[in-house]
Parts: structure tokens; C-alpha cells; sequence
């Protein structure tokens, strides 16, 4: 049983904490059914002392309270050491005995930096979890829930539930923090449960809630002292053991490695020491901002509008032609923009992923038949865009299927960007895909890993291109769904993130939602995603469009605020506005701005791990898709289990093959499906999903 108190406290007054906690107590127990289960009453952090406690008094004291109401107890506080007075979490036993701390990694961003303050910024952390009555339970302290590395991280360290006790502000993103929460739940597969006092110093807001792997929250009521959530942890481990979207098992996370050693090796001189004090603090945000200097560009344009295009296409099947259906859909998508590309104040037109060629291959899907879909760049589709862009002297982006003759037979999903005088500036390829269930059989830069690093090299997986309409990158779809995508992309200097998308219509979207502004308000960029209205499946004459893909375009500002969505299916556009000059005075603030203090010191290690899918997965042979039947991730599950990274659910055989709910049609082994593929050849469509 998890309690959540919004009771503030002072770690100098343990005799007044007791109290409360008999108190609190006593009213559980009336709840409790079970008497032998120990529950966990989780503390908001505790309100800033006069003078800090040192660990071991503090733990000491805390302790006794625990064991002499036999409660497990968790939260947060300042303690004093040599180098001035932390934050850590913590977590004691009902028999007062400390399972676990956890320093707290990032400043004081939301209280502001305190006179003898300091953290553990810029150091390699131990991210620990401890086996309970309620599941495997990690702590992240205050602010370091923010910082989408360390919840990871510690989910990789087993975290089932993950506590996150905070001292809040009333702020302008007060909302944008409660929706971060959201999205690691969403995430990670995980709980995280948040726990604030109402009523401390400062006065904080109400933002104690339980949040489950949906995101679904449950949401203290007012300034009630305690909150008394559901958490069922075996359906969390039913979700988990469901394979399909379950991003600590299908991240690509040796890929990230790789670039966080990359930045490491690249800085100048090692991190200084975490400072101490108020005015060291300052000091060091001025530090780091002044290793990101602001853009010298004398052509920039500060503010202007956009154009997010919401099309409906047509799906390119195996009776189609597909040079035709092509054409038609890009000619369609253009049509929709030209009402207001000649506008002044356009600068920038962007579309859907997909939109020139809709998903394909429906019923059956290969290489093949993607390649049936592809288009090459440059190409005659993308002249049309081009001669567009010249003619109204804007910008575009968008995504589509493409082949790259570099590496032969290979199809991948990129994302491109044309300037206003119709040249190709940028091209992205999907790194986080659909292709890890073996449902869309094209090429993730992962999979093909050495060899793409070889033709490309590294920095070609998170291009940035500098414009006058500021610095533009790309991600696509699935990849907004991944922290790690954006902020490699701030790291490379991105300002607006283009998201070419085509997330279909169901109860994921809340998430997928969470997640979306979230990548805009931790990374202080802005993130806009086209999406299409619907599309035609079939295309008889009185066809309707279906209702899988419905649209709900959205502009989302550099402070995780929705700007404008287009609020229903069908075509239409969405126009939203830039402004750079706000973006970097946002950025400028040091206590808002969450990637200047990102340090991949902290969690570089956890990344290069037996974590995530492995690179380097698909074979010399283009039509031996590896990932048929969820092959690697069944593998990578297994192995989860047997380190303790997930717990298996009650009920299932430990012996017993992993199986999903998802999977689609028989798993085929890769030279089965080799065989089907060539058999199949002529009809441009191969292996059955």
C-alpha cells in the first residue's frame, strides 16, 4: 500500500514528523485489510532548515519513526556535509533500517539556489532500487524527475515505482513539470509517485498525484494531508512482459552511448567540482551559458509564421501504380498550402509523415514493398516541393519512405528540409521505429550501425541545420516518443524541431501527447507536428476516408504550452508562430533552461549497458528482416528478467517462451521470411504482418 502525504516537514523537527505520521497512521490502518503488508508513506522534501541535520542523525531519527509505527518511509531532505548541504532521497525499512539514498543530482532549479547549496551535478550516479511490498522503488529527488536520462537510468536499475518527493512553485511551468511526470511514467512502463507539501516554505502548489504507466493520474484531492492511490503492480508487469511499446526494452540505447562518450571526450577540460553556495551557483550558470553562445547569424529572422499541413491521401497497394498515386498525393498536400504560402509572414511549410505515399502495404509488408514506396532524394517528387518552395520563397520539411543507393536494398524513413530557394539542406532518418516489431520493415540507422557510421559518420544521425529562420532539425513519428531523440538534437543546437508524424487514433494518444510537450518545454525548443486527417484505404468512387489517422495537428511553444491544434480529421492547415528572440531569452535563464545542465557524465555509463535493443541487428542481406516475430526484443526480455531489470507477473512460467498479445501473424524465422520475400518477389509484396 502506497501513501502519499502533502504534509510539510522540517528535518530539525523529527518530533513533530512523528506525530504526524501516528496520526497518519491510524487512519491507514483502518484501510488495511492485510495486516501483514507493510505500507510506504512517501514524504514530500522536506522545507529548507536553518540548520541541516547530517545523514546519519537525520536517518537515525527518521528511522525510529518508521519502526515504531512499522512503515516503510521514503521522501526527501537537505542534509549537511563537507562540501555544504544536499538534497538527498531516501527510503527506510518498517524496521527503520535505510534500504536506500539517493543524492539529488540536478541544482535547485524550481526553489532557486540556497546560501550553502550544492548537488551532485556532473558526476557519475549510482542509480539504486530496492525490493518492496509494493515493487522495485527508486528515488529521483525534486528536479532530477525532469532529466529524462535518470529515470531511465533507473529503470534499467529495476525501478518499478518511481518516487519523486518536490518542493514546487506556482511558476509559469508549474503545469509543464506535473506533465514531465506524466510523460516518464509513460516512458519508462513505470509508476511515478510525486509528493509536495501544500502549505511549506515557499508555498507550494498542490501537485502530490500517482501515475500510472498510461498516464492516468490520480490526483490529490486539494490540500488533503494524504493520498491513498492504487497502485496494482502486477499489471504494471503485465504491461511490461506485453513487449509492444515498451520503450526501456526496445531503446536504442548503445546508439545514444556512443554520442554521450563522443561529448565527453570532446570537452575541454573535466567538469569543475559542484559548486557550493548561492553565488558559486551563479557562477556557474554563467559558466555554461557562456559556453553556448547565442546565434551570429546577421540575416536571422526573430519571429514569423508557419504552415503545419494536415493531409489525407491515398494508400499505395499492390494493384496501384505507384509513380501515380505518388504524384497525385504530393500535388494534393501542396494544394492545401497554397492558399497561404504567398504570405509574407510564412516562412516555413511543413507535412505529415507519409504524406506523398500514405503507410503501404497493408496485409503484407517487405523491403520490397517499401521499396515500391520510396523515393529517392533528389527525385521527381521531390522537384514538386522544390519548385514550390523557390516559387513562395519559404521553407519546407517533411517525411517519407526513402532509398539510399550508399547502402543498397535498404529503405529508410527520413525526414528532409528545403530552403526557400529550393535546395535540399537536411536530411534525417528515423533512429526509433515501428521496424523493432518487425511490423515496418525499414532501416533504422541502428540496425545498420557500423556500416552507416562508416558512409555517414556520427553527426549525421542528428543533423541541425542553421538558417535564418534559426536552427532547424527533424525527428519523425515514434521518435518524439523517446527523450533521448530531442535533446540529442538540442545538443547539436536545435531550436524548432520539426515532428513529421502519423500517430494513429487510440487510447495511446493522451501519451504520446504528454510526450510531446514535454520534449518542447525540456529541451526550451519548439516542437511542431503535422499529422494526416485521414487517408483512403480504398479508392472507389463514394469511398469515406478512414478513421484510423485523425488528424489533431499541434504547434507546441518552447515552454511545453500547446500554441494551436487543428482540432478534428480532414484536411486542413494549422498555422502557428515562431519567435526566436523568446526562445532565447528563455534559454538564457539558467533555472528554466533543463539541457545546460544535462552532463552525460552522469548517466554515459548506464546507456553503454546490456540495455535496449543491441546494434548492428540486420545481416548483409537487405530482405532478412531480424526483427520478425519480436525476435530481439523476446531475447533482450528474457535477459531482463534473468538481471532483475523487470519482474516476471505472477502466473507465468518462468520456462515458458516470452509471447506478446501483438504480435501479427506467424513469426517467421529471417531466412524464412528470405525465402517468402523472393518467392514473392514480383508481386512487390513479401511477408505477411
Amino acid at each position: 500500500m502506497l501513501i502519499i502525504s502533502q504534509r510539510a516537514w522540517n528535518a530539525t523537527n523529527t518530533e513533530a514528523l512523528a506525530a504526524y505520521v501516528e496520526s497518519a497512521m491510524k487512519l491507514v490502518r483502518r484501510r488495511q485489510l492485510d495486516p501483514k503488508a507493510e505500507p510506504l508513506l512517501l514524504l514530500p522534501q522536506a522545507v529548507p532548515a536553518d540548520d541541516a541535520p547530517e545523514q546519519d542523525t537525520l536517518l537515525a531519527a527518521l528511522g525510529d519513526i518508521a519502526a515504531s509505527e512499522k512503515v516503510m518511509l521514503a521522501g526527501a531532505a537537505g542534509v549537511a556535509g563537507e562540501d555544504g548541504v544536499a538534497i538527498i532521497g531516501f527510503l527506510l525499512s518498517a524496521e527503520g533500517e535505510p534500504l536506500l539514498t539517493a543524492p539529488k543530482v540536478s541544482p535547485d532549479l524550481v526553489t532557486g539556489f540556497g546560501e550553502d547549496a550544492t548537488a551532485a551535478t556532473g558526476q557519475p550516479a549510482k542509480f539504486k532500487v530496492a525490493s518492496t511490498g509494493i515493487g522495485q522503488v527508486g528515488i529521483l529527488p525534486g528536479e532530477d524527475v525532469l532529466f529524462a536520462h535518470y529515470a531511465r537510468a533507473l529503470t534499467w536499475a529495476g525501478a518499478e515505482v518511481i518516487l519523486n518527493p518536490v518542493a514546487e512553485v506556482g511558476d509559469h511551468l508549474f503545469e509543464s513539470r506535473r506533465n514531465a511526470r506524466r510523460a516518464r511514467a509513460w516512458e519508462n512502463t513505470s509508476y511515478v509517485a510525486v509528493a509536495g507539501a501544500v502549505g511549506g516554505t515557499p508555498n507550494g502548489p498542490a501537485c502530490s498525484s500517482l501515475i500510472d504507466f498510461a498516464g492516468a493520474t490520480t490526483h490529490a484531492a486539494g490540500e488533503a494531508d494524504l493520498l491513498l492511490p492504487d497502485l496494482d503492480i502486477e499489471r504494471l508487469r503485465r504491461r511490461r512482459n506485453d513487449i509492444f511499446a515498451v520503450q526501456p526494452l526496445h531503446l536504442r540505447a548503445n546508439l545514444y552511448a556512443d554520442g554521450y562518450g563522443r561529448m565527453i571526450e570532446r570537452r575541454p577540460e573535466e567538469l569543475p567540482r559542484p559548486p557550493r553556495g548561492r553565488e558559486a551557483w551563479i557562477a556557474e550558470c554563467e559558466r555554461r551559458l557562456a559556453e553556448r553562445p547565442l546565434p551570429a547569424r546577421t540575416d536571422r529572422i526573430e519571429q514569423y509564421d508557419v504552415i503545419l499541413t494536415q493531409t489525407v491521401g491515398k494508400i499505395i497497394k499492390r494493384e496501384h501504380d505507384a509513380d501515380t498515386l505518388r504524384r497525385g498525393n504530393t500535388q494534393r498536400a501542396l494544394r492545401l498550402a497554397e492558399r497561404l504560402a504567398s504570405n509574407p509572414s510564412i516562412k516555413l511549410a511543413v507535412f505529415p509523415e507519409f504524406f506523398m505515399h500514405g503507410q503501404g502495404g497493408h496485409g503484407y509488408r517487405s523491403p520490397i514493398t517499401l521499396q515500391r514506396l520510396a523515393i529517392r532524394y533528389p527525385g521527381p517528387e521531390m522537384e514538386l516541393l522544390q519548385d514550390f518552395a523557390l516559387k513562395h520563397k519559404i521553407y519546407m520539411a517533411g517525411s517519407t519512405f526513402e532509398i539510399d543507393d550508399r547502402l543498397p536494398g535498404h529503405v529508410f524513413n527520413s525526414a528532409f528540409i528545403i530552403d526557400d530557394t529550393g535546395n535540399l539542406i537536411h536530411r534525417y532518418r528515423k533512429i526509433q521505429c515501428a521496424d523493432v516489431w518487425g511490423s515496418l520493415p525499414d532501416t533504422t540507422p541502428s540496425s545498420v550501425y557500423d556500416r552507416y557510421l562508416d558512409i555517414f559518420g556520427y553527426d549525421f544521425l542528428f543533423p541541425v541545420a542553421d538558417t535564418p529562420i534559426g536552427r532547424l532539425a527533424t525527428m519523425v513519428c515514434f521518435d518524439q516518443a523517446h527523450p533521448e531523440i530531442a535533446r540529442m538534437l538540442t545538443k547539436y543546437g536545435a531550436e524548432v524541431i520539426l515532428h513529421p508524424t502519423s500517430e494513429g487514433h487510440g487510447s495511446q494518444r493522451s501519451g504520446w501527447d504528454a510526450a510531446r510537450m514535454t520534449r518542447a518545454f525540456e529541451n526550451t525548443a519548439y516542437v511542431l507536428s503535422p499529422m494526416p486527417g485521414s487517408e483512403f484505404f480504398h479508392h472507389g468512387n463514394g469511398e469515406f476516408p478512414t478513421s484510423q489517422m485523425r488528424g489533431h495537428t499541434k504547434a507546441v511553444n518552447f515552454d511545453g504550452t500547446i500554441q494551436g491544434v487543428a482540432d478534428g480529421p480532414g484536411g486542413c492547415i494549422l498555422t502557428a508562430s515562431i519567435d526566436l528572440k523568446a526562445l532565447q531569452r528563455a534559454r538564457a535563464n539558467a533555472l528554466t533552461n533543463l539541457p545546460l545542465w544535462d552532463d552525460p557524465e552522469v548517466y554515459a555509463h548506464i546507456y553503454a549497458g546490456e540495455v535496449g535493443l543491441p546494434n548492428n541487428l540486420w545481416g548483409p542481406d537487405p530482405l532478412e528482416n531480424p526483427y520478425i516475430g519480436f525476435g530481439p526484443l523476446k531475447e533482450r526480455l528474457e535477459s531482463y528478467y534473468a538481471r532483475g531489470v523487470f519482474v516476471r507477473p505472477s502466473g507465468v512460467d518462468p520456462d515458458a517462451p516470452v509471447t506478446s498479445s501483438r504480435v501479427y501473424g506467424p513469426a517467421l524465422k529471417p531466412k524464412e521470411a528470405r525465402r517468402l520475400a523472393e518467392k514473392e518477389r514480383v508481386k512487390g509484396e513479401s511477408i505477411q504482418v
